[in-house]
């Protein structure tokens, strides 16, 4: 098992140490870092992303509280009621946002993470302001998604029954099975497997070889969830989708079609998602740009009810 207070590559250098604590939420005990003051962000990864992956994107964020958290199930956290779907683990993030008295919270999650927060943003928008959704994984919503997760799928169901309980070669195959859907798309851009740290971050290769059990089980069956088109076209909340160029095009297509739903008549709903430069599906391989739009569309504007007077 990596360890988990190894130092992230990405660290910036002489930066304030958070404060860790456990929290017991929805009958299991979660781990979480806050750092600095101001404003609530809470930054959700998946199952498969612990606190420490995200620390570098969390430290760029000065003048922001940040929250970052071991999901239900992932390292430090308890695994009481895991695997379980993205209901619960939007549940357990709600209840960690009243834990931590930030209601009203900016919320960012990316892959697996970004199916979590865009179910916090539906069952509990009275807790968040603006909710940053990036490359949710929901295969289901488009044809290209559907064909890559039976695939991908395909590829690990055969490697589990050749060689059960290795975890880390199921990831493989399905990073092979990604690839090989990449390597027939002229429009997909040149960039390495979708699982795959790039060569001279062996310190992420070595926790996500730790935590591929947790993307197996844990992750992998929230794709195979749906967003219901009326409850997102319908929701209160502040929500907006976005990927990076540098990603699998299914997952601009699925932020592309999600965007769609959730375009409301007569509202400043946004046409199409945003779009990162120079970010891959990995948002954390890339926290400077990564922070750099948080910190944009998470900036504090008074609203007219804001107003003093």
């Amino acid at each position: 098992m990596t360890d988990p207070e190894s130092r992230n590559p990405f660290a910036l250098p002489g930066a304030e140490k958070p404060r860790a604590g456990r929290y017991d939420i929805n009958g299991c005990r979660l781990y979480a870092e806050v750092r600095g003051t101001g404003p609530a962000i809470l930054i959700i990864g998946a199952c498969s992303d612990d606190a420490e992956m995200f620390a570098p994107i969390a430290e760029r964020l000065s003048g922001f509280t940040v929250v970052t958290y071991d999901l239900r199930g992932t390292l430090r956290s308890s695994s009481d009621g895991w695997p379980c779907g993205g209901a619960q683990h939007a549940d357990d993030a709600a209840e960690l946002i009243r834990s931590l008295g930030l209601g009203g919270a900016h919320v960012f999650g990316a892959s697996a993470g970004g199916i979590v927060a865009l179910q916090l943003a539906l069952r509990h928008a009275d807790l968040v302001r603006r909710v940053l959704v990036f490359e949710p994984g929901y295969f289901q919503h488009s044809e290209s998604g559907q064909a890559l997760a039976a695939r991908a799928g395909a590829n690990v169901d055969r490697h589990l029954a050749a060689h059960p309980g290795d975890f880390a070669g199921a990831m493989a195959a399905l990073s092979q099975a990604v690839q090989v859907a990449r390597s027939g798309d002229e429009q997909a851009p040149d960039t390495s497997g979708l699982l795959d740290a790039p060569e001279g971050l062996e310190w992420y290769a070595a926790r996500g070889a730790a935590l591929a059990e947790n993307f197996i089980r844990g992750d992998l069956p929230l794709t195979a969830e749906t967003v219901d088109p009326a409850a997102l076209a319908g929701s209160g909340a502040d929500i907006r989708f976005a990927c990076g160029d540098r990603s699998h095009p299914v997952f601009r297509g699925i932020a592309s079609e999600l965007a769609r739903i959730r375009r409301r008549p007569g509202s400043t709903d946004p046409e199409r998602p945003d779009l990162l430069d120079g970010v891959g599906h990995m948002v954390y391989f890339a926290p400077e740009p990564v922070a750099a739009y948080i910190r944009d569309r998470c900036a504090w504007r008074a609203s007219p009810q804001d107003q003093p007077g």
